[in-house]
Formats: structure tokens, sequence, C-alpha cells
């Protein structure tokens, strides 16, 4: 088994950071790992997911949503059909930071002959994807959350 993390602090609400998360249409416009996804986030569902690896290619994939708890987590499996070739399972938690805010974690696990053969080049590839997803998450969110206040003075 191979696992991917990432995390990153982002001071702004949760609510706000899941409405980001939760809208798959809008993931072309800032995320710079996933591209687009193409469905809604509910458990059972198949979406559609368009990813970029670190060489510029796109890649796509069909996962099943396997559980969502709004503001707090959402989770995705992939499977390709021939059993014990490749499984993926990807994870985005929110937990509530003391000070306000929340820590966001984004987690794969993937598993398989395919995993053992190309780990160690997906795990080149993967985390530097993962870490830049994180960032551009906690920059749109908080910009979002400033123009916010801002637009409340006015």
């Amino acid at each position: 088994m191979m696992e991917t993390r990432s995390e990153v602090d982002i001071d702004v609400p949760a609510a706000l950071v899941w409405g980001i998360l939760a809208d798959f249409r809008a993931y072309g416009r800032w995320n710079p790992l996933i591209r687009g996804i193409l469905g809604h986030p509910m458990p059972g569902g198949t979406i559609e997911i368009s990813l970029r690896t670190s060489a510029g290619r796109e890649m796509r994939s069909r996962p099943t949503v396997v559980f969502v708890r709004e503001e707090r987590e959402m989770k995705w499996l992939d499977r390709w059909r021939i059993p014990g070739l490749f499984t993926s399972e990807r994870r985005f938690r929110l937990v509530p930071l003391a000070h306000g805010g929340v820590r966001f974690h984004h987690e794969e696990r993937a598993q398989g002959m395919l995993v053992s053969l190309l780990g160690l080049r997906r795990r080149v590839r993967g985390q530097p994807g993962f870490d830049a997803m994180a960032s551009a998450l906690k920059q749109r969110a908080e910009r979002a959350w400033a123009q916010r206040g801002n637009a409340a003075i006015h």
C-alpha cells in the first residue's frame, strides 16, 4: 500500500471551505491537481474526475463516492475492473482548530499490483500535486473570506 498525504491550516469557517470542496464544477478554476469533477458529492454516486499529472497529462477516473459528512469529510473509492490491479481511496477531511478555522487533510491510499510496480514514480509525482491543491484551496478560501468581510464594510 502507498499513502500520499497533505494538510494545510485555513483561517476561515468550515462551511466556506466545504462549499469550495463540494462545488465540483468550479475545480477547473482553482485546483491544479483535480481539474474537474462531473457529478455530485452524494454517497453511492459515481463521479468522473479529470486529474492533471505533474507531466501535464490529463487522466480520468470514475470513482464511487462512499462517504460524505457535510463540513467534515468526503471519501471516494476508485477500483479498476481487474481485481487486485489497482484500488485507490481518496479522502478530504476538515478538522476544526482551537483558534477558529480548519485543518484540511487530503489523503490517498492506493494498493494493488500496479502500485507496487509504479509506486516510487507515483509518489514522486503525487506529493507535489497534493501540496499544490492544499495551497490553492487555502488561497481561494481565505481570499473569499476577505472579500466577504470587505463587502460587509462597504
